[in-house]
Order: structure tokens, then sequence, then C-alpha cells
């Protein structure tokens, strides 16, 4: 592999690498400090608390366009001179590219994020499913021109499709009942984003578009995807002494998701432990996965007669 000569003496400097990440962390602290962002980031504090966008606010006001592009212009000039003075400084903002699309976190602020997004022309197309999450965004485009889609679902049916012309200035509202797609674009295409999570997110459906179909669910609560996780894991190590454990947290009130797989997990480890939290499942009236638990105790007493046995009440198998 080769290895530019100025980045194996730069990686070699300790010193050279402490004042490179100095000058690019003081332009960050010296934009965020600015008269015209500080009130900006500021908000976003706010927004974290309370949860809904306020119009007449700084933030509010950026998001409908007031000086957006130059608040982004002003972000690119104060990082591009600390740059053009230490070019292999590390970036100071949490930022990802992948496939043509990008995206730069410019401030984070408990569950707010305010950020740059950059959409290249090769990576817009029509989608044949769309992802629905539980949380809130405000999205204005600052720069390109294209096609985009708004999707609109009620959670039965196949959304409702509105056709969207992607210009400077454009403004789009999403949430868990809204999203949107970007299907082809004439030039890169640069959108300003806030996003807002809930406390307790609902998990994200992707749907088909065409059927409605849910193709897939995913946690959006990352406490939830790291217990996905653990009872994978729990599960691939064969520990049955977990069973127990993992059955009791499925019956509890976690993301719906999560428990399932925690249950899935215990019926495969200890068939004992695990029926009798399917069982506990199946009985709570108030719970979104009864009907299922319902469904599923059928099935493996139909299949496996002698799992009637387990039960407290006979199964109507």
């Amino acid at each position: 592999m080769h290895v530019d000569p100025a980045l194996r003496a730069f990686a070699g400097d300790a010193v050279q690498i402490a004042a490179a990440q100095v000058r690019v962390v003081s332009a960050k602290e010296e934009w965020a400090s600015s008269d015209r962002v500080a009130p900006i980031l500021a908000d976003c504090e706010t927004l974290a608390r309370d949860g809904a966008m306020d119009c007449r606010s700084a933030l509010g006001a950026l998001m409908a366009g007031e000086g957006a592009q130059a608040f982004v212009d002003g972000w690119v000039c104060a990082m591009t001179r600390a740059w053009r003075n230490a070019p292999l400084a590390q970036i100071p903002f949490r930022h990802s590219y992948s496939s043509g699309s990008g995206a730069m976190h410019l401030h984070r602020a408990g569950g707010v994020t305010l950020a740059l997004l950059i959409v290249e022309p090769n990576a817009a197309m029509p989608p044949r499913t769309i992802a629905f999450t539980d949380c809130d965004r405000w999205e204005l485009v600052i720069a390109g021109n294209g096609r985009g889609r708004a999707y609109d679902w009620s959670g039965a049916g196949p959304p409702e499709v509105t056709n969207l012309v992607l210009q400077p200035g454009l403004r789009l509202a999403c949430d868990r009942s809204r999203s949107r797609a970007i299907v082809s674009l004439d030039t890169p295409l640069v959108i300003l984003r806030v996003s807002c999570e809930r406390p307790c997110p609902r998990a994200t459906s992707e749907v088909e578009i065409a059927t409605g179909r849910v193709v897939h669910r995913a946690s959006a609560c990352p406490a939830e995807g790291r217990a996905q996780l653990s009872a994978a894991l729990l599960g691939a190590m064969g520990r049955a002494d977990a069973a127990p454990v993992l059955a009791d947290y499925a019956c509890g009130q976690a993301d719906g998701g999560a428990r399932w797989e925690a249950l899935r997990h215990a019926l495969a480890l200890d068939t004992a432990a695990g029926f009798a939290g399917l069982s506990r499942l199946a009985e709570d009236p108030g719970d979104e996965l009864a009907p299922a638990a319902r469904a599923l105790r059928v099935s493996l007493c139909t299949t496996y007669p002698q799992l009637a046995n387990l039960c407290e009440a006979p199964c109507r198998a």
C-alpha cells in the first residue's frame, strides 16, 4: 500500500498532529460561538427539551430559509480556512459517506441533530420500498435540482405519492407517517436538515410502495437494538440459563421487535421457559404482541402436542 510521504511524516509527528487539531477545533468553536450561529445552536437545545419547532426562533427562521445560504457558506468558509492551514487534520464533526450520499453533523444537542446532507446524481433513483421512521425531520434544499417524491402512509394500504420538484428553497417535513425519496438529480443536491428524535420511538417500518406491505421492521431505539443483538448472541452461545431472563424481557414494555427476538431465542434455548413466556404474552390482552403470540402458541401445540401439557389452561390447538 502506498502511503504519501507527507502523510507518513505527519503521522509520525505528535506535535504537528496536536497543532493541526487545535487549529480546526478552534475554528469550529469560533464558528459555533459567532453571533449568527450561537442562537441557532441554542435553539437546538430548546428543541431537544420541548420537542416542537418554534417558527419564531432563530432555528425556525433558518429552516424557513432566512439566511440559510449564508449560514452554510459561513460554515464552509470558516472550516476551509482552518483546513487550508492544516489539511491533514481530522474533521471535528461526525460525518459519513456511502454510495453517493453523505452527511455532516454540524451540531448535536440531546436528540436533535443539525446536519448538511449531499446526494450525488448517481445515488438518486426511484425506490421500490420506503422507510417511515418515528422521528421529526425538517429539511431545506440549499443547492441542486431534480425530482423527488413524498410518501404519506396511514399504516394500511399503499402510501400516497406526491411528486416534488427539488430546487433551492424547497422545504420538506417528515415524520413517522411521511417520508421522501430523491428520484433523479440534474446536479448534486445539498440539504440542510434538523432531526428530532422521540423519547420512545416506535419501530421503523420499511414499506413496499406498490402494495403497502411492511417488508422490514427495525427498532429505532439504540438500547433495544443492543437488546436484540444480546439476545442473538446468547442464542448463538447456547446459554440455556439465559432463557428465563429472555422470556421475562419478552413480556416487558420494550419495543415489540426486540421482545419478539428475545422470545424466539428463549424458545430455542429452553423450551419450557420460552413456552411459559409465550403463554404469558398470549394471555396479556393489552400487549400488541398478544395476537401473534396466541397464533404461535396454537401453531406450536398443533405441531408438538406435548407442549399443550405446559399450558396452565388447555390449549385450543
